[in-house]
């Protein structure tokens, strides 16, 4: 009986809150009568073949809000959380989503920034925008991503999606699933995120939207620099009877910003500094000595473009049709200004270390072959990623029980960018000087001092490196084919079957495009031969003011760039080349004409890998329902068949010889051998079960349960068949991918409760668990290779590779709160409310000081704490949201850069802000601004003092205008 009351009292404060949602739109001149079509505020419908239970959970959602609302349309981003809330209150398995506020108005400019307000995911950030995505913990290569249910490909040459492609305009919901569910076209041990695009039967007669912004991106937060346009615009119609529709959006977004970094790239560990005198001092034995120091400034032009089509169609009562074409494209063009010393083991007259063997100190000779130089870097890295998806659904229902769904799609996304960057080092030795390094602590990077002044442009000797190769030119396709076949039966406990099949070909190209041979190094590398700075066009770099934290205390106010094309041109002449000893000359000009007379990039055959891989998977799943007492449950039961099969062909162009340059001992000076085909196959099947149960302990009050097994496919680098070669002297490195690794493999445990408060306040607590085996593991071993010339002995080498090797247990817990403050307080404020989330995560291997000591290597990437606390305040008019997104500090990589040692990325935190005022139903000007605080990233290697990187990006706003109709 108390139960009863309890149900009566809330359904007639959710009846209130309709009420005054009513009274409050229709006073501002925004409420919209509906008719009994669905409206441009109702979520996406989906291809049949993707989660029925989110599915089933969005019908409701539309049911819900149509009748709680008195028929009334509502926008605006409380209606977001509303339907984001129903969406999870509704499904079976854990899922959380974020919603459009309104046709082609998705909450945030990007998809991943908007996903980090979902509990449990964090972004990866960079250039000032997020790309990537983690969930719970699990980075991106942990996280499948599709789009209507359907693979979308990317060219990110991992299987990590980057979000950052995706124009947000096209987005209607992106829903994360935390618990697999059987016929989930994906299946992922960090979770499975669809991206569902609006449908035109969602809508009715002729609707449509438009956008047209100012974009400014800065470094101090003032709003200076050039202005750049984002601007969008969607557009449908629907037909009277709702049988066929069409929808068709456009956008277009362009961005200038400017980013300071430093970096180290890596930390040689174990070294031995035995040049030193005294000996006996452990402080000159198993050293810790950063590879390099590099201060940069990134000028950067990031420019999207998308476009993208659906058409629904009902010929007949039992059959739709579905068809949707998605383009997009992300360009993204870095000119970077680089002033760097790098570092040499073989120079260092004296040194201090701390009590960890981390350096706090360490002088450079000023005089013989190994002076440090400056070096006066420009680069180019470009990056124009491309990408579509077509797929056509055919849905028939041969009654109203049993429904047919046939999906076919494909995509394919590439950038072939390699080409079209490059990086040069023109350099001047600080002859005379003894360059003296500092460590500056825990929260700054180190420094140099007592160099020559950067600013002579007399004194210029030319170095390396190559046009071309700053990155891969990568090729991904996929075609996609399923059929799903569902039951529904009334007045039983099975209350739906489902079966279906699918099939996926995928396969992924690399290769990389840059200056054959490596001739260029080979012939300048070293400072030997001047370089005129009229014939470079050099000229004095004045770059934008320090930042604390990120910049090197004293780093130059000025130092020398000049332009690449001329530096490769002049290379290439005979006021260069005539400069080199006679072998080199001979070298280089053979080099020249095998490349046409030229030094531009060329395909490099060795670098070529291909990746093919074709999954056939079977489904089947069943949906119980009942009632325990007067608690109603659910139950979703199934067991996903999965058989993949995988080939890996590679173009392996081994080493001939390996030179120490004498001029640069820190140089291994490279002549490559003939090139040698290679291929392998690998694969594996698995049975993945999944169980999802929803307990109604209260009409309010929810409980879970889920359990399943899940995997995750291993890293495409990872199945790359080439070998690759670190040739400095100090770090000499073979790195080779394992085309037979087994996936990733999780047991699964989720339970949670959650308190429904009413359609926009909730609060969850949800526990996870997850024992995950057959990590792969990067194993080192020496290995003899190539004859030193001087010694007549081998060098030694580290031949790296990955194996199934690890486990580690997972765990943690999600606090979720959200609540709108309508029914407590007075007018105005009753147009407040917040969302907050904590999410903390464990793992049972770390790889901290103590266990890198012990000599363990293992850990988890990506596993750490997040959390996200927003204010908004949507009354008539006028819409606020102030949010604080912060991610706990985590491990980054296991193996970085030449070294191969750890990398921590420090906790970061930023402020956002979005507002806009509705002038009248049809016209809204609106405002934001990301990263209010100019916070920025930080990372370390194993102990906070061992600098890695700093990066500072600043502030963006965005200020429009918005319409509809």
């Amino acid at each position: 009986m108390q139960r009863t009351k309890m149900a009566i009292s809330v359904h007639q404060a959710l009846a209130a809150i309709g009420a005054v949602c009513l009274i409050g739109y229709s006073a501002q001149g925004h409420a919209q009568t509906s008719t009994a079509t669905p409206t441009a505020s109702a979520p996406a419908s989906t291809p049949s073949d993707q989660d029925k239970s989110g599915e089933s959970a969005k019908k409701k959602a539309d049911h819900k809000t149509a009748t709680l609302l008195n028929e009334v349309q509502v926008t605006g981003q409380l209606a977001a959380i509303q339907r984001a809330q129903a969406i999870k209150r509704d499904a079976v398995n854990v899922v959380d989503s974020v919603s459009a506020e309104e046709a082609g108005k998705f909450p945030d400019p990007n998809v991943a920034d908007a996903l980090q307000r979902v509990p449990g995911v964090s972004v990866d950030r960079s250039g000032g925008e997020s790309s990537q995505i983690a969930v719970r913990g699990f980075g991106p290569d942990f996280v499948a991503v599709t789009v209507n249910g359907r693979q979308m490909a990317t060219a990110s040459g991992s299987r990590a999606f980057n979000f950052d492609v995706l124009p947000s305009e096209i987005i209607n919901v992106a829903q994360v699933n935390k618990t697999s569910s059987a016929n989930i076209p994906e299946v992922d041990i960090g979770g499975v995120v669809d991206i569902q695009t609006a449908r035109p039967l969602d809508f009715s007669g002729f609707h449509g939207a438009w956008s047209a912004a100012g974009v400014n991106s800065n470094l101090t937060g003032d709003w200076q620099g050039k202005t750049t346009p984002k601007a969008s615009a969607l557009g449908g119609w629907t037909n009277s009877d709702h049988t066929f529709g069409v929808i068709a959006s456009a956008m277009y977004y362009k961005r200038k910003d400017t980013q300071i970094n430093t970096q180290a790239n890596s930390w040689y560990t174990n070294q031995n500094i035995s040049q030193l005198s005294g000996l006996a001092n452990p402080n000159y034995t198993n050293v810790a000595v950063p590879e390099t120091l590099a201060s940069n400034i990134l000028d950067e032009t990031r420019t999207r473009k998308g476009f993208s089509t659906a058409v629904d169609w009902k010929p007949t009562d039992k059959l739709t049709l579905q068809l949707d074409t998605l383009y997009s494209s992300y360009k993204v063009d870095k000119q970077e200004h680089e002033f760097g010393e790098y570092g040499n083991t073989g120079d260092i007259q004296s040194l201090t270390t701390d009590a960890n063997g981390t350096v706090t100190q360490f002088v450079r000779k000023g005089e013989g072959p190994n002076v440090m130089a400056n070096d006066y870097v420009v680069s180019r890295i470009p990056s124009y990623e491309k990408s579509f998806q077509n797929g056509l659904n055919a849905a028939y229902d041969f009654d109203e029980t049993t429904k047919l769904s046939v999906d076919v799609s494909n995509s394919k996304a590439w950038n072939k960018q390699s080409p079209n960057g490059y990086f040069f080092v023109v350099g001047t030795k600080n002859f005379g000087t003894n360059p003296t390094w500092t460590n500056n602590g825990n929260s700054e990077p180190p420094s140099y001092s007592n160099i020559l002044a950067p600013d002579n442009l007399g004194n210029l000797t030319a170095h390396c490196c190559n046009d071309g190769g700053q990155s891969n030119n990568v090729t991904n396709n996929v075609k996609q084919y399923k059929v799903d076949l569902s039951k529904a039966f009334d007045g039983q406990m099975l209350t739906e079957l489902d079966f279906g099949i699918q099939k996926t070909d995928q396969s992924v190209k690399s290769v990389n495009v840059t200056t054959p041979n490596g001739i260029l190094c080979n012939a300048y590398c070293g400072y030997s031969i001047s370089v005129p700075a009229d014939a470079i066009g050099a000229y004095i770099y004045t770059p934008p003011s320090p930042i604390h934290g990120v910049s090197s205390p004293g780093v130059p106010s000025q130092w020398i760039q000049y332009d690449g094309d001329k530096y490769l041109a002049w290379l290439a002449s005979p006021a260069a080349y005539n400069q080199l000893t006679p072998e080199k000359r001979a070298a280089l000009l053979q080099g020249l004409a095998a490349n046409g007379g030229t030094l531009k990039a060329a395909v490099n055959p060795g670098s070529f890998n291909k990746v093919t891989e074709n999954q056939k998977a079977f489904y089947a799943k069943a949906l119980f329902a009942g009632n325990l007492g007067a608690m109603p449950w659910q139950l979703d039961l199934g067991v996903r068949y999965l058989n993949i099969t995988s080939e890996s062909v590679a173009i392996n162009r081994p080493p001939a010889t390996l030179t120490i340059d004498p001029n640069d001992t820190s140089n291994g000076q490279v002549t490559y051998g003939p090139m040698a085909p290679q291929q392998a196959n690998g694969g594996y099947h698995r049975w993945l079960p999944s169980l999802n149960f929803k307990l109604n302990l209260l009409d309010n009050l929810v409980y879970r349960f889920s359990a399943s097994k899940t995997l995750t496919p291993p890293e495409l680098s990872n199945l790359y068949y080439s070998k690759s070669y670190g040739t400095r002297p100090n770090s000499l490195t073979i790195s080779q991918g394992n085309p037979q690794l087994q996936p990733y493999s999780s047991r699964n445990y989720d339970m949670g409760l959650e308190w429904y408060m009413n359609d926009a306040s909730y609060l969850a607590l949800e526990g996870f668990y997850k024992k995950v085996s057959n990590f792969s593991t990067l194993i080192s071993s020496p290995f003899p290779f190539l004859t030193n010339a001087n010694t007549g002995q081998p060098f030694i080498w580290s031949l790296t590779q990955p194996v199934n090797l690890n486990s580690s247990n997972i765990y943690g817990e999600e606090l979720t709160f959200n609540y709108q403050f309508k029914n407590i307080l007075p007018a105005p404020f009753d147009g407040l409310g917040m969302a907050v989330n904590y999410t903390h995560v464990k793992s049972s291997t770390s790889l901290g000081p103590s266990e890198i000591s012990a000599g363990g290597k293992f850990a988890v990437p990506g596993i750490g704490d997040s959390a996200n606390l927003s204010g908004y305040y949507e009354k008539g008019p006028v819409q606020v949201r102030l949010a604080y997104n912060w991610r706990g500090k985590y491990l980054e990589s296991i193996a970085y850069g030449s070294g191969a040692n750890p990398a921590t990325r420090s906790a970061y935190g930023q402020v956002d802000l979005s507002a806009s005022y509705s002038v009248n139903r049809f016209l809204s000007v609106f405002v934001s601004g990301t990263n209010l605080t100019h916070q920025h990233l930080y990372d370390y290697s194993v102990y906070r003092n061992r600098f890695l990187y700093a990066e500072a990006d600043g502030t963006v706003y965005t200020v429009g205008v918005r319409g509809s109709f």
